[in-house]
């Protein structure tokens, strides 16, 4: 029996570290990807869903105010989305001199479509763009955005998504920051080979042709997460897809405060991960079963388990370091942001690996909770909301 653990535990760490030291490398191949240039610039859409944005929403289309793109070709289509805040307020004030921005009351919902694809789905029937933009509200991006993406729209594409981290302005948002960067890395370093996983929900374009092939999300079956359903049905319909990890393409998200909070984000994701595809299952249970089978080997081979773990914590570090250098975010810049301890990187780099053993170890935790998800002030489980 004890035989059969060691093996198992062995397993599970041979195939982290093969995990780890594959995404690493692969953020070093060379962008092999053909890059569209158009004669003249299509006409895009921003498609926007708000409920409850209030705190949020003045930074967003600030953001979106200052793109580098010809106001003529653009249109920002705002959907409010039964808000009980100052949301709609605070757009129309900011949007009454914008002939381009349009806010919409989002009253009734649209086939399957619930909650944010609900929203997205009526913006789309309202839409004269050629390609569809989608971001949140807590979301600033960059003005390179709309020019960035639509270059990975070769004939062939019919999805593409940028990254998004949090903006670090104290120490909680630094580590946040550095979590949502660590993995949308592994995203474009299974990208770079070939093997697909999602959209990025909050920064992320679909050709309007390509949109429409699926039926529209008043046709898409209900997932809590609308991203990757999207991205699901539009490959399926023969069109390729992109990710890009560049700094035209970083959106910078608010960060989530609330615990809380953070623990419902996160319940909603591992509810929408159940519809991945296995490979990427089981890169979610890789790991998460690393930290127990380190502990397991623990009682056999302490020392070799302090060197397994500096291993994996170097690896991590490096890759970390690569991301932030590949979005132009200097990393030791980063470290001077207020709040963040002015501490070195190894500093930083210790206190993320503590985050991320807490938030990995209390979301498997409440995510077996009998708790629906809730996001925004409304309740999701994997068949809709209640």
């Amino acid at each position: 029996m004890e035989l059969v653990v060691i093996i198992i535990c062995w397993t599970i760490i041979g195939i982290f570290f093969s995990i780890q030291i594959f995404c690493l490398v692969a953020q070093f191949l060379p962008n092999k990807k053909p890059v569209q240039k158009f004669e003249e610039w299509p006409k895009v859409s921003i498609l926007l869903a708000a409920r409850n944005e209030a705190q949020t929403i003045e930074r967003c289309l600030n953001a979106i105010s200052k793109l580098d793109y010809p106001s003529g070709k653009l249109e920002v289509l705002i959907g409010n989305d039964d808000s009980d805040d100052a949301t709609k307020a605070i757009t129309e004030v900011f949007i009454k001199d914008k002939p381009n921005f349009k806010v919409y009351d989002i009253e009734s919902n649209f086939g399957k479509a619930l909650g944010k694809a609900n929203v997205l789905a009526h913006l789309a029937h309202k839409a004269t763009g050629e390609y569809y933009f989608i971001t949140d509200c807590d979301v600033a991006v960059p003005k390179g955005w709309i020019k960035s993406l639509l270059s990975c729209f070769t004939p062939e594409v019919g999805i593409a998504s940028g990254t998004t981290t949090c903006e670090g302005v104290n120490f909680a948002s630094g580590l946040q920051s550095i979590d949502w960067l660590h993995f949308m890395g592994y995203i474009k370093s299974f990208a770079n080979v070939g093997v697909s996983c999602t959209s990025v929900g909050n920064n992320m374009a679909v050709r309007a042709k390509a949109y429409w092939q699926t039926g529209g999300y008043e046709n898409i079956d209900f997932s809590i997460t609308e991203d990757y359903k999207l991205f699901k049905e539009v490959t399926s319909k023969g069109w390729q897809w992109r990710n890009s990890l560049t700094p035209e393409s970083l959106g910078l998200a608010t960060y989530v405060s609330s615990f809380k909070e953070i623990m419902h984000q996160r319940k909603r994701w591992l509810m929408g991960a159940s519809e991945l595809p296995w490979n990427w299952k089981v890169l979610i249970i890789i790991y998460g079963l690393f930290v127990p089978a380190l502990i397991v080997l623990t009682y056999f081979n302490p020392i070799l388990t302090l060197k397994l773990w500096l291993l994996k914590f170097s690896i991590q570090s490096l890759f970390i370091i690569l991301l932030f250098e590949k979005v132009k975010f200097p990393f030791f810049e980063f470290l001077n942001v207020p709040g963040n301890g002015r501490t070195t990187g190894g500093g930083v780099f210790l206190n993320y690996e503590f985050y991320l053993l807490f938030m990995t170890m209390s979301t498997a935790i409440f995510y077996f909770l009998p708790f629906k998800s809730v996001w925004k002030g409304r309740k999701y489980g994997v068949k809709g909301l209640s």
